[in-house]
């Protein structure tokens, strides 16, 4: 079984049993945030969470995140907003962000690094 496939195994359930919609919202998440998936993670680690984020790029363990840590270091505005572009409630956003952010920037930074501009957004495109 491929990460794609334990990725949706694993979160499903986090947004509502739609298979697709996990790494679809996820993905949507991150390119509606400001900066995208760069801005993402120096929000999270602006909102303390440097050493998680850390711990996704590198290729050691991936620390996990709580919906509630995504929610503080996003903002509750931000998820909102958001979370009703892509039609779906906050914490199903939250929840489901805090099961596929790990994982997809953990397959997007295979040798410890993301990979700069165009790259990234070619292997954010190449997870699906």
């Amino acid at each position: 079984m491929g990460f794609v496939d334990d990725l949706l195994s694993s979160g499903v359930s986090a947004l509502g049993g739609n298979s697709s919609g996990l790494l679809g919202t996820a993905v949507q998440f991150l390119q509606n945030q400001p900066g995208g998936v760069s801005g993402t993670l120096q929000q999270l680690r602006d909102g303390g969470l440097g050493s998680v984020v850390d711990s996704w790029i590198s290729t050691g363990t991936n620390q996990p995140i709580s919906a509630d840590q995504i929610e503080s270091a996003i903002g509750s505005d931000r998820i909102q907003s958001i979370a009703s572009t892509l039609g779906v409630d906050p914490q199903t956003l939250t929840q489901g962000l805090s099961q596929a952010l790990p994982h997809l920037v953990d397959q997007m930074s295979p040798n410890g690094q993301l990979p700069d501009g165009d790259g990234l957004l070619q292997s954010l495109k190449g997870l699906l």
